[in-house]
């Protein structure tokens, strides 16, 4: 009787419950053929018996994590990963075990009669109810079936088909864990035609608490017509309560949007170099859009995407080892935010250490490089995180994918970059397939607000274009898969981060054939995909390099800029961004205090946007500018009509803002 189930099992699996280290000892001693082993097989048991006296035991209808061996090593050693190896490596290798070992499959045959087994009846019951009240799920049938529960974060994969007990999930339960049964209900409601997709398990909708979604409207006027700086208290009590009332409704992230309005007004308050204009008119214009889009209910886009839910929270995360990915930078008034994207590399998960630096307005601020070389543990800086495999004993993950790291010991290796290992759909070798996946998803606004929202990996071909322009003043570049398909890479040079510019422009321009990999942020625009790098891997004759063009310390060539083509569409989101920047200012000071220059500034931004193409966003623009310049013709002007106007202003404005870039 042959164990279909050990058959199954790749190297990365058994690498997941033990670890890389383990796996290649075993690996090594196997092909050395020292010990010498011997297999037999009886009824479904499997023992294994070795020349150095190891004998390991998987019993009939047991898993290899209930494996038995003789030596006196605690949990799964590497005599049961040598065993597994060494009872592939002896078994027939026919077409049908091929066939059955490679053929994508569906985790919704599993019958629920295979999942009681692994469950009682008060646990399957549980977790039923949590099915049927709401979850978001991005399903993949494939060889190792993928899910990512959307709503609390985790990844789990199907390792061996047909059987629940053989699964992997990045949350702290052991396998099997509670995400199997829901995993395996939720592929059930992906229709058979489809080899993935994004669905929710809701099986009634939930009516939308209209008057709760019109609550903050209000607030929102105070906020455009007197201004942060002039806002009472009570203004940010206000948000407090209607933020509770919204944690109530499951309404997480509306909750989380005013949260973020009350910190900035606290900053504010606090003199904190934190503050950013704009970024308030980016947060009142997500509410605006997102609590429309809620109370609309077209089902359009799934109201768990909208809403979040009651899971999304601080939660506790097991061991794992993590692959960084780069590291990038958002730029504030006075404040910058650098991320470090790392992998989980068991189940694909992503996630992101965040720190945010202020400097006041007399301190000159220090480069990129030098802010990522603040130590996040001893050893361990954001810079080396972004390029190095972290192992953590534990640790917690936010709603947004913020990894919080614990006060155990970390540790920090070396990688080799062989990113042909990263986990789909963060890996993304075909431009086609990543442009077909972006197209389905809404835009930003409208999609749960995690950090690591649209970051991927493309696997490069070649490097076609590279070109330094200089009136956007950013580097950029025309990037081809092995189908030939292209993506546009685009990277702003600023002095901050000067030296990581004209290294990746070295590298694109005089290297571009040995470049493997681009990862950042995605996304769809009118001419296909586009990224914003945060690393590039290349190849060495010592072996692959990664290149942070944010943090990057030296310049590695210069290159002279001078000669360079000038043809570029520029920043993808100029127009909205400047936009963003004039409504923080207004939603800074107040529509009360705003006067003829203020008037000027927005017939000014009106013109613009028509020049530009903007049609129907420098409509919005035009309503809102003559709602300023009548405030000088009017003795009895109020701000309630501009105020209306600057409100759907910043809603427009957001969504131009997503779909732009």
């Amino acid at each position: 009787m042959t164990r279909s189930d050990l058959l199954a099992l790749t190297a990365d699996d058994l690498a997941a419950w033990t670890n890389r280290g383990t796996l290649k000892r075993a690996q090594k001693e196997l092909e050395a053929g020292e010990p010498a082993w011997t297999v037999e097989e009886e009824d479904g048991e499997v023992v294994v018996k070795w020349g150095d006296g190891v004998v390991c035991t998987v019993g009939k209808g047991k898993v290899v994590q209930e494996a038995q061996c003789t030596c006196a090593a605690v949990g799964m050693c590497r005599h049961v990963v040598r065993s597994v190896l060494a009872y592939q490596w002896q078994a027939e290798k026919g077409e049908e075990k091929e066939q059955r070992r490679h053929e994508p499959w569906n985790p919704g045959e599993i019958r629920d009669e295979s999942l009681a087994e692994c469950f009682k009846p008060t646990a399957l019951t549980k977790i039923r109810n949590q099915f049927q009240q709401g979850l978001l799920v991005e399903l993949v049938r494939s060889v190792k079936p993928m899910v990512r529960f959307l709503s609390d974060a985790y990844t789990l994969r199907f390792l061996v088909p047909g059987d629940p007990r053989y699964t992997h999930c990045d949350c702290a339960e052991s396998a099997p864990c509670a995400h199997v049964p829901l995993a395996v209900w939720a592929f059930r409601l992906l229709p058979t035609e489809k080899q993935a997709g994004i669905l929710s398990t809701q099986q009634r909708a939930t009516p939308p608490p209209v008057e709760l979604l019109q609550t903050p409207e209000a607030a929102l006027r105070e906020c455009a017509e007197f201004g942060v700086a002039n806002l009472p208290r009570v203004w940010c009590d206000k948000l407090l309560r209607c933020e509770l009332q919204c944690r109530e409704e499951g309404l997480i992230w509306p909750a989380e949007i005013l949260a973020e309005l009350v910190q900035q007004h606290e900053r504010y308050t606090a003199r904190d170099a934190g503050f950013h204009p704009p970024r308030v008119a980016e947060l009142i214009g997500e509410l605006l859009i997102r609590n429309d889009a809620i109370a609309s209910d077209t089902g359009a886009v799934p109201q768990l995407f909208l809403r979040g839910s009651r899971s999304d929270r601080l939660t506790e995360i097991r061991s794992a080892r993590y692959i960084g990915l780069g590291c990038g930078v958002e730029q504030g008034r006075r404040s910058v935010q650098l991320t470090a994207y790392v992998q989980d590399a068991a189940t694909g998960s992503l996630a992101a250490v965040v720190r945010e630096f202020h400097h006041k307005a007399d301190e000159v601020p220090l480069p990129f490089w030098q802010l990522a070389q603040t130590p996040l543990a001893v050893g361990m800086s954001l810079a080396n995180l972004a390029a190095g495999q972290m192992l953590i004993p534990g640790g917690k993950r936010s709603p947004s994918q913020q990894l919080v790291l614990g006060r155990k010991k970390l540790s920090l290796h070396p990688q080799a970059f062989a990113w042909e290992q990263l986990r789909p759909p963060v890996l993304a070798e075909d431009f086609a397939e990543l442009r077909a996946r972006l197209a389905e998803l809404p835009p930003a606004s409208l999609r749960p607000r995690r950090v690591t929202e649209d970051f991927h990996v493309l696997s490069v071909a070649h490097v076609q274009s590279a070109r330094f322009h200089q009136a956007a003043h950013a580097v950029e570049a025309l990037l081809t898969d092995h189908q030939q398909e292209t993506a546009y890479l685009w990277h702003p040079y600023t002095s901050r981060g000067s030296q990581g510019a004209e290294s990746l422009l070295a590298l694109l321009t005089a290297r571009g054939a040995d470049v493997k990999f681009v990862a950042g942020k995605v996304k769809l625009t009118s001419g296909g995909v586009m990224i914003r790098p945060v690393a590039v891997v290349y190849e060495e004759a010592t072996g692959r390099k990664m290149l942070q063009p944010w943090v990057e310390r030296d310049a590695q060539l210069s290159v002279s800029t001078e000669h360079l083509p000038a043809t570029s569409t520029g920043e993808p989101d100029a127009y909205p961004q400047q936009l963003l920047a004039a409504l923080g200012d207004l939603f800074l000071l107040g529509l009360n205090r705003a006067d003829a220059h203020t008037a000027r500034t927005w017939s000014e931004l009106a013109r613009q946007g028509q020049a530009l193409g903007y049609v129907r966003l420098a409509a919005q623009v035009q309503l809102l500018s003559a709602e300023l310049e009548s405030r000088s013709t009017h003795l009895r002007w109020s701000p309630t009509s501009a105020s209306h106007h600057a409100l759907q202003l910043a809603a427009w404005t957001r969504l131009a803002h997503d779909l732009a870039w």
